[in-house]
């Protein structure tokens, strides 16, 4: 049963990953401006140079990998950043915002969890 969730999970979250990614190219699904100008700018650099691009990229790795159970690890290390990332402008920024991104945030922690093995091996 343990490993059923953590698949499901890691199946949740690699596919949102995925999904975002891919918006950040086709942009099928609107997203808001921030209210806040410095996110405003922010955002408006990460747009205007490769950054945006490469972010994507890195989003749809990580969560295809998140998804192939033996590759589950190796897509939460490309994720750590970005996951990071997004929490860290939204608490410092945009709180508020959509709220779309505290359901990774939640599944991702839920996956650190589970991979709490794999992570204290890295730091031994």
């Amino acid at each position: 049963m343990n490993k059923t969730i953590q698949h499901i999970i890691g199946g949740l979250l690699g596919l949102l990953m995925v999904i975002f990614g891919l918006n950040k190219f086709l942009g099928f699904i609107p997203v808001e401006p921030p209210s806040d100008p410095i996110a405003q700018k922010f955002m408006g650099a990460m747009f205007s140079t490769y950054l945006f691009k490469v972010v994507a990229i890195a989003e749809i790795i990580g969560g295809i990998l998140l998804v192939i159970p033996k590759t589950k690890f190796i897509g939460w290390l490309i994720l750590v950043p970005i996951v990071f990332n997004i929490v860290a402008f939204h608490v410092a920024h945009d709180f508020i915002g959509n709220g779309i991104w505290l359901l990774p945030t939640l599944l991702f922690i839920v996956i650190s969890y589970f991979e709490r093995e794999h992570i204290s091996s890295l730091v031994k």
